[in-house]
């Protein structure tokens, strides 16, 4: 995998990532606030220069990265080993992104550091998510950015290793910050309804659900969603009201879509094994489905697609978040 993390030191350019804010905010504070606008034109033109190669990097596109950097740039891994040239930088990402599917970039823009006009430093950190989001590393750098002929270009970009305790439990869960909140599905004959919190230190998601039938409740469970170091994948265990219990493998199919390949036993012992399909349309609605359903080793019917739909606040829960 080296041909991935050497080509990802060179995410960020001219920013700070997700990692570095962590180092400068209170424990539990909010991740991915804005950071302050560049404050001159050359820093806007780095900053310029970051959303270029965040915007090519994400969009896999190897010919455009490279044309962002020096003719004879280096960029050199955590290893010590060396990609130099442009056309080799090139091949690089492009092996890379080939390698690892749905390479991500998050990062931001941030201090830099003029050593003469027409040469900057920037060292911090990235974020870097790979393999349908299941893979995640934070990587410290140093990049040399050169201005020739009235243009900001990329002479090095140099990383190294970051300690695995800096990758905190909330860096691997934070793609799934969207399920945060109260959501309800009313059909004809059922009401589900699921409530989503953070636990302490943002370690697990915490998903409470209660489903009604004819107005009456039918059963209720809990799921915890956390990072399983084992698997190296995010993991989910839930536990029903009637005893049984499963847990299930995630993985990132699309921007927004996760599947979910679950496996249990009932409180009769009967085991159980399904394929969950979550899929985000908006900010305050997703849908979910379950299929490839094995009850006790016979097949059983898919579940029909449900849509969750966010509650909105309660006045006092609106004042509360306004600070009011």
């Amino acid at each position: 995998m080296k041909t991935f993390w050497s080509a990802a030191v060179a995410v960020v350019l001219s920013g700070v990532g997700v990692a570095a804010q962590e180092q400068t905010q209170a424990p539990g504070a909010e991740k991915g606030a804005k950071a302050a606008a560049p404050a001159n034109p050359e820093e806007k033109a780095l900053a310029a220069l970051h959303e270029a190669f965040v915007k090519a990097y994400n969009a896999e596109d190897s010919a455009a990265l490279a044309a962002l950097y020096t003719e004879d740039a280096a960029v050199v891994n955590s290893s010590g080993e060396a990609t130099r040239g442009r056309k080799d930088i090139a091949a690089m990402y492009a092996s890379a992104f080939e390698e690892v599917a749905d390479l991500k970039l998050e990062s931001d823009f941030g201090t830099v550091h003029f050593l003469t006009p027409d040469v900057a430093q920037v060292e911090g950190r990235a974020r870097i998510s790979g393999g349908g989001g299941n893979a995640v590393q934070l990587t410290k750098f140093s990049s040399l950015l050169v201005k020739k002929g009235g243009e900001w270009k990329i002479a090095e970009v140099r990383d190294y290793p970051t300690p695995e305790p800096d990758v905190t439990p909330y860096d691997r869960l934070a793609e799934l910050e969207w399920m945060v909140g109260d959501w309800v599905d009313e059909g004809s004959d059922a009401k589900v309804t699921a409530q989503v919190r953070w636990a302490d230190n943002k370690s697990y998601l915490v998903r409470h659900y209660t489903v009604e039938v004819g107005g009456k409740k039918a059963v209720s469970g809990t799921m915890f969603i956390g990072w399983d170091p084992q698997t190296g994948q995010i993991k989910s265990w839930a536990f029903d009201s009637e005893g049984g219990r499963g847990e299930g493998l995630w993985t990132r199919a699309s921007e927004s879509q996760w599947v979910v390949k679950a496996h249990g036993v009932l409180h009769d012992g009967r085991p159980t094994s399904a394929t969950q399909i979550h899929t985000v349309v908006n900010k305050d609605s997703a849908k979910t489905h379950s299929i490839d359903r094995i009850i006790g080793g016979v097949i059983a019917p898919d579940v029909p697609e449900v849509l969750m739909v966010r509650k909105p606040p309660t006045p006092r829960e609106a004042e509360k978040k306004d600070g009011k």
